[in-house]
């Protein structure tokens, strides 16, 4: 499935890209990289970076657009500053920059709706939540959330709407079907209902038989042995597990329908869309107690916490969006089995979102002309216009000329005037 245009222009320049997707883990960008419509370096297109970028970038068409894709050297709030700030001395037309990739999620969205693993984020706002103030009861964040610009925020409006969300599920469900179809994404199925797990916040990720660990025995600390561990080997009691309807409705309807009926099956598990605030941050979110702390610390409650957009915002502050799959609940017990998934799932929502996005359309530019009436002289005469001779600027007529303006280009100022 495509949606590009079959004859698009090929761009003369990095001025030609409006939109930047800046992903972390290579498995986000491979997973972005795979819903590419063309690629301009496969046209021979090359972008000349400026001096001291060290990014890498792919270049290519998302339908309509000229996107360019930055894979990022390692995650983080830091290196993506670095990254962003790079981005725009090369590409510095850049409108709307995407933070693609996985997430960790707070379980319950502000709508109410349960949040499950493999659902896609979409940041209303981004605020950074390794700097405030840890009161004894609550956190409070030093800085107020990033909010999109006035631009940004009408299309995500729109996007939040009843319409354009069932259409952005429903074309990111084509996108996703026809990525995981792909020989190289065979690794990035869902990994079925039953292995999403979420565990009370309270109840921690570490060794039950304490008798072999002095550390773990301890109430509130847990060995770097336990971290490390699944939930099956360290028998993670699942009378823990947090009950929630909407994962047993999945599991019901997933048990009844044929292993053959793969349309029956995909819209069982089709992951659903949820807008709300990003907490971002250097900190790995590892701790159900603290996500819950956190997200209910802002007026508007948190549902995702990452790594890189808080970076992103220090050089596009008020256009960062992020779209991100959730891999894991954000608590100890999180593990890497669903980020493959949670990545394409990301991908797919943001192409699906790119068809939606269409920005003010630029002015037509005015043809230079060089006018044979209107000769060229090395002298300074009252009412000339002045220029440089080897760039035949385009000549404008006495009647409308402005007034005499000097030109310090080189060490001599060349005029015209009319032959009269």
């Amino acid at each position: 499935m495509t949606t590009s245009d079959p004859n698009p222009p090929i761009p003369s320049g990095p001025g030609d890209f409006e939109i930047a997707v800046i992903c972390a883990l290579k498995s986000e960008a491979n997973a972005v990289e795979a819903l590419f419509d063309k690629f301009w370096e496969d046209e021979g297109v090359r972008i000349e970076k400026a001096p001291g970028d060290v990014n890498a970038y792919t270049i290519g068409l998302i339908g309509r657009h000229n996107v360019v894709l930055t894979w990022m050297p390692r995650m983080g709030k830091s290196s993506a500053a670095s990254v962003a700030s790079r981005l725009r001395s090369t590409f510095d037309r850049i409108k709307l920059p995407l933070v693609v990739g996985i997430c960790g999620g707070v379980p319950n969205a502000t709508d109410g709706r349960e949040i499950l693993l493999g659902d896609v984020i979409i940041s209303s706002g981004i605020v950074q939540y390794d700097s405030g103030r840890q009161l004894p009861t609550a956190y409070m964040p030093k800085h107020a959330p990033d909010r999109p610009n006035s631009e940004i925020q009408a299309f995500l409006n729109k996007l939040e709407g009843i319409r354009s969300r069932g259409l952005i599920q429903g074309r990111a469900s084509d996108y996703l079907a026809e990525l995981l179809k792909k020989e190289d994404f065979q690794d990035s199925q869902h990994p079925g209902a039953v292995e999403d797990k979420l565990y009370k916040p309270a109840y921690r990720h570490k060794h039950r038989d304490t008798s072999s660990c002095g550390i773990c025995e301890k109430e509130k600390e847990v060995c770097n042995m336990a971290l490390d561990s699944t939930c099956i080997e360290l028998k993670c009691n699942e009378m823990e597990l947090v009950s929630r309807r909407r994962l047993e409705d999945i599991k019901k309807i997933s048990t009844t329908v044929s292993d053959k009926d793969d349309a029956a099956l995909e819209e069982t598990l089709k992951p659903l869309l949820h807008f709300g605030l990003v907490a971002s941050g250097d900190t790995v979110m590892k701790s159900g107690e603290h996500r819950d702390r956190i997200a209910d610390s802002n007026k508007e409650k948190v549902i995702a916490f990452e790594m890189e957009a808080a970076g992103v915002c220090e050089t596009y502050r008020g256009a960062v969006v992020v779209i991100k799959g959730v891999c894991d609940y954000a608590d100890s017990h999180k593990n890497k089995k669903w980020q493959g998934y949670a990545a394409a799932t990301a991908a797919a929502h943001m192409k699906a979102v790119l068809e939606e996005w269409l920005p003010p359309s630029k002015p037509a530019p005015v043809a230079a002309t060089y006018d044979k009436s209107v000769s060229y002289v090395n002298e300074v005469t009252p009412g000339s216009l002045y220029s440089d001779k080897a760039s035949k600027t385009p000549a404008v007529s006495l009647e409308k000329a402005r007034p005499p303006q000097v030109c310090t280009r080189g060490l001599r100022a060349w005029c015209y005037a009319s032959k009269s």
